[in-house]
């Protein structure tokens, strides 16, 4: 064996040891655990969260108003001028004079409390339900989120299996590649076939390799997108789990189209907005009605030529209770406008559930055709794989008896490499058309528990 040989065939056995060495110092991730890591930590999910706790916090404020109101003041008033006040004379004994004389003292003080509660509000009443609705509505959205969430990693997950599978292919394939140019080298040299035979060999390394490093840039790309969708640290190194290509399973179909209308959160999400537009519309309506609140105060008035407040003499007290009545009239008509705005909304809404539960049945019946059309293409790029192995194995023995060229040869190591990416790819088709049949029938729930 010539030192160029094993040259070559030293520099193979270290790409493929380095190779699993970087495997093995990855981490393997599931679909799995990714999801529940995605679910725990993503940026958007844990800011749904706080929008629901945002909301509930609004519903109490809200609610807070039925609640009896009260209010404390506290006033010093030093008058240093104190007004004056034009008086009749017949006040002291001089009729037909107008005597000006101050009204006041130079020192005031006043210390109040008022309380008071609402009897009848109707749009008050009325916004609690409202208050009530969007926090229902803002825990729809945060479910929505998290679905959507979901879908993105295990596309993303998918995406990173397929890069992943068709890096080692190609790697595989530099193997054979390096030991059949060495092989080639040698009986270039003993004069038992062409050196271009050699060069082209030499042709497809170099491709496969070019190959190798745009893949491996995408694959870190896909891996560096997932990190950011999970909320993932940015060193955290991972290789997704390729058990799941090892057999093509039909997956399982789930529910009636009655059953994938009543799960879909978008559709969940535009009835809480309608029934939110009713009781805005309901508010608005009766802000016409008069409004009643009991209300009740109590005061101290301090009055005084010197500033003692300990001087009980200088001190008066006041108090009252009674109901407080408001009775709107006229507003120049624009809660009128503001309820025309409302029933347009409303009727938007009713649109927007019409066309979501038509896109919804597509939406389910496309994932399901694809999904039969996905499966039927794995199986046979499944078959197509075994027989190019068993070609390319059967090339080989033919090329070592000298009855095989080298572009036949290579021919056949390409087909079995667009076979091995082909089958790749049909499987990864076949785990995207089962995601979008899981998104369509509102299942994607499943994966959280779906690798276990």
């Amino acid at each position: 064996m010539t030192k160029k040989k094993l040259k070559v065939l030293a520099t193979s056995m270290m790409f493929a040891l380095l190779w699993a060495g970087e495997a093995r110092s990855q981490q393997i991730w599931t679909l799995q655990q990714c999801v529940e890591f995605a679910v725990n930590n993503s940026y958007s999910v844990h800011n749904a969260e706080l929008d629901v706790r945002e909301t509930a916090a609004k519903t109490k404020e809200t609610r807070a108003a039925l609640l009896p109101q009260a209010d404390a003041s506290a006033a010093l008033t030093d008058n240093l001028a104190i007004p004056v006040v034009m008086l009749p004379g017949e006040i002291i004994g001089q009729p037909g004079e107008i005597i000006p004389a101050e009204l006041g003292v130079p020192w005031e003080a006043n210390v109040s409390v008022q309380l008071s509660q609402v009897i009848f509000n109707p749009a008050l009443f009325t916004g609690i339900k409202v208050a009530r609705n969007a926090e229902e509505l803002s825990r729809l959205k945060s479910q929505m989120t998290k679905e959507q969430l979901i879908y993105d990693v295990a596309s993303v997950y998918y995406d990173i299996l397929d890069s992943e599978q068709q890096l080692k292919s190609i790697s595989g394939n530099l193997c054979l590649q390096d030991s059949l140019y060495a092989k080639t080298e040698l009986r270039v040299k003993e004069d038992l076939t062409r050196e271009i035979d050699l060069n082209r060999i030499k042709v497809n390394i170099a491709d496969l390799k070019v190959k190798q490093e745009h893949l491996s840039v995408v694959m870190e790309q896909q891996k560096r997108y997932l990190q950011l969708l999970a909320g993932m640290p940015a060193n955290e190194d991972f290789s997704p789990d390729s058990a799941i290509l090892t057999e093509i399973d039909f997956p399982k179909q789930g529910w009636s189209e009655e059953s994938v209308l009543s799960e879909i959160t978008e559709l969940a999400v535009l009835k809480q907005q309608k029934e939110l537009n009713i009781l805005e519309l309901k508010t608005t309506q009766m802000k016409y009605m008069p409004t009643l609140s009991l209300v009740a105060a109590g005061a101290y008035q301090f009055q005084s030529e010197k500033l003692r407040l300990s001087d009980k003499n200088a001190w008066f007290k006041s108090s009252y209770i009674g109901l407080r009545l408001s009775i709107p009239i006229f507003d120049g008509t624009s809660k009128h406008h503001a309820a025309k705005q409302i029933k347009l909304q409303g009727m938007k809404l009713d649109n927007d559930i019409a066309h979501t539960e038509k896109s919804a049945l597509m939406e389910r019946k496309n994932a399901r055709s694809g999904l039969i059309v996905s499966y039927k293409s794995a199986k046979l790029q499944d078959d197509n794989l075994r027989l190019a192995e068993k070609v390319y194995a059967q090339s080989q023995r033919l090329y070592q008896e000298g009855l095989y060229t080298v572009t036949d040869l290579l021919q056949t190591e390409n087909s079995l490499r667009e076979a091995q990416i082909s089958r790749i790819s049909e499987i990864i088709r076949l785990k995207k058309a089962e995601l979008n049949l899981m998104k369509a029938e509102r299942r994607l729930e499943e994966l959280k528990i779906k690798n276990n």
